[in-house]
């Protein structure tokens, strides 16, 4: 969950739109903003694969919490989500034990809360999916599975649990005045009748909520994730190489849509398609060769006999129209777009495609190897890693804007 506020946004947008074609802030890279109908679009030309933008971010960590063994506070499992607050506190949602655990901005534990429970307060067994600042100075956290979110005061200290209201199971995040962006889950349910064979796909719904959870106005049904289908022996798995849905909150806007292309689009909050944001992409469609090889670096730490039952496993899965356009989305405190490329089967890293706040391209960055990110703040990018032997760290890398 994040709640960033973003000054300016329709000024500068303004000015681009009746600017028309332009080059991107001296990045070279070609950008188009206009307006259709009351939409306004940017479209955008793909940066070259070598190049990167002139950000910098730092060599190493400038803090690193986790532990092998020791202390329980600093032992941590399943992250699903962390937030810097203004003071330079650090929040993490350790699913793991269905707690929130905050650290000092040096990372010294200062105190833990929650637990696994249906009380207030508490979060159910791995429903613990996100946290994030609310209006003020408090902290929200997402309960999935309970469909439900608690708000703690800055010190931990628990103010209410709201409900979330029918059929929203998750709070994605909080917008600038505290309304709430929620949907529902992405999983699989057979339908009535026949059992589906092959790639399918199942439609989610969105909407806006107030912030005592009553529903204020939806914003529809959109393209879930694919899932791989066998009428055979009648069961469903996520497909490895699924299109899936993109959300987030953009100032006050929210993002929906789904990653089978290279467009971003940002609704207001009655519904209404107000900014569509595109780049170049060449759309490529997975082979059988992709699947075997996804599998076989998946499970590259098995046996040669058990790697080879698993790639057995989807020698008749069915295979997608074509790989996601992209990753995930974050925006950062700052108001711009950072669209994470997506790696087809035997790329490594993690590469951004970075947009200022009126969607033009600024060309790629990539963030440390193994780094989930959840937060990028105007001057650090705050995420999740795994070391060599699977412990888990969170992690506060420093973010330089400046070109060199």
């Amino acid at each position: 969950m994040r709640r960033f506020v973003l000054g300016g946004l329709f000024a500068t947008t303004v000015s681009l739109t009746a600017a028309g074609s332009a080059r991107s802030m001296d990045s070279g890279l070609q950008s188009v903003v206009r307006d259709s109908a009351g939409v306004t679009i940017a479209e955008n030309e793909k940066p070259a694969a070598d190049s990167r933008l002139g950000w910098r971010i730092g060599p190493e960590p400038t803090l690193s919490i986790g532990a092998v063994e020791g202390d329980p506070a600093y032992e941590l499992f399943r992250v699903a989500d962390a937030t810097r607050l203004p003071d330079g506190r650090i929040v993490v949602a350790n699913a793991g034990s269905a707690e929130l655990r905050m650290f000092d901005a040096t990372g010294a534990h200062l105190g833990t809360w929650g637990g696994e429970g249906e009380g207030p307060g508490e979060f159910g067994r791995g429903g613990l999916s996100g946290v994030g600042r609310w209006p003020g100075d408090s902290i929200s956290a997402s309960d999935t599975y309970a469909r439900r979110f608690s708000v703690f005061d800055a010190n931990g200290a628990h103010g209410r649990t709201t409900a979330l209201p029918d059929p929203f199971y998750r709070l994605i995040g909080v917008l600038p005045d505290g309304e709430l962006f929620v949907g529902t889950v992405s999983s699989f349910r057979p339908p009535d009748g026949e059992f589906p064979d092959g790639v399918v796909r199942i439609e989610l719904e969105y909407g806006i909520a107030a912030a005592d959870g009553r529903s204020h106005s939806t914003l529809g049904t959109h393209p879930g994730r694919e899932w791989a289908a066998s009428a055979e022996d009648m069961s469903v798995r996520p497909h490895p190489f699924s299109r899936s849905p993109v959300y987030a909150v953009w100032g006050d806007h929210v993002v929906i849509g789904a990653n089978d292309r290279y467009e971003i689009r940002a609704y207001e909050t009655d519904g209404r398609l107000t900014r569509i944001v595109r780049r170049d992409h060449d759309a490529r469609r997975p082979t059988r060769a992709d699947l075997e090889a996804y599998v076989s670096r998946r499970y590259r730490n098995l046996s040669d006999e058990e790697r080879s039952s698993r790639v057995a496993e989807v020698a008749d899965m069915a295979l997608t129209e074509a790989f996601p356009a992209f990753n995930t989305i974050r925006v950062d405190e700052p108001g711009y777009l950072w669209v994470e490329e997506y790696r087809q089967p035997g790329e490594t890293g993690r590469i951004w495609t970075v947009f200022d706040p009126a969607g033009r391209v600024l060309g790629f960055l990539e963030t440390p190897p193994g780094l989930r990110v959840f937060e990028i703040g105007p001057d650090y990018i705050l995420g999740a890693v795994y070391d060599e032997f699977q412990i888990e760290y969170v992690q506060l890398w420093p973010l330089d804007r400046a070109d060199p």
